[in-house]
C-alpha cells in the first residue's frame, strides 16, 4: 500500500512544482526591437572593455589583484575587439583611437596605454551620448565602469 502512494504524491508534487514554472514564466514583452537590443548590448560591450582599460590602468595595492587586472597584451586585445565594436556602431573617431590604443598595446608598456587610453574614453562617452538623443535606445551612459540604460517612455496614443 506504501509503495503505491508515494509515486503517486511524487507525481502529484511534480505536476504542480511544473504547472508553477510554467504560470511564473510569462513575462511582459520588451518595447524595444531585436536590432535595437543588439545595438545596445554592443555599447554595453564597448563600456565593458572600456572599464577594464581603466581598472588596468588604475591599479590595485594588492600585487595579486593587479596581476588578475591584465597587461598590455590584454589591453591589446581588447582593443581590437573596441574597435571591431565601433566599426559595428559607426563610431569612426573611437575606431580611430582604438586603433591606436592597439598600437600602445603592442609597445608592451603602461604609460603608452594610459597616454593613448583618454582619447578612445572620451570617444566612447560622446558617442554614446550622441546615441542617448535617439528616443528609441532610451538614456544610456558609460560611466564609472559600468553601462546603464534606461528604458525609452512608451509614446500616448
Amino acid at each position: 500500500m506504501t509503495s503505491f502512494i508515494k509515486p503517486l504524491m511524487v507525481a502529484a508534487i511534480s505536476i504542480g512544482l511544473l504547472a508553477g514554472c510554467l504560470a511564473e514564466d510569462k513575462k511582459p514583452k520588451s518595447t524595444l526591437s531585436q536590432a535595437t537590443k543588439v545595438k545596445v548590448a554592443m555599447m554595453k560591450e564597448l563600456c565593458t572593455h572600456s572599464g577594464s582599460i581603466a581598472r588596468y590602468l588604475k591599479g590595485h595595492k594588492n600585487p595579486k589583484r593587479e596581476a588578475r587586472l591584465g597587461t598590455p597584451a590584454d589591453m591589446e586585445l581588447r582593443a581590437v575587439a573596441m574597435q571591431g565594436l565601433a566599426k559595428r556602431l559607426k563610431y569612426g573617431s573611437v575606431a580611430f583611437y582604438a586603433a591606436q590604443l592597439e598600437e600602445a598595446g603592442a609597445s608592451g608598456s603602461k604609460s603608452a596605454v594610459k597616454e593613448e587610453f583618454g582619447p578612445v574614453a572620451g570617444g566612447i562617452a560622446g558617442a554614446i551620448k550622441l546615441d542617448r538623443g535617439r528616443k528609441t535606445y532610451g538614456k544610456c551612459a558609460c560611466k564609472k565602469y559600468k553601462f546603464k540604460c534606461k528604458a525609452p517612455k512608451k509614446k500616448k496614443k
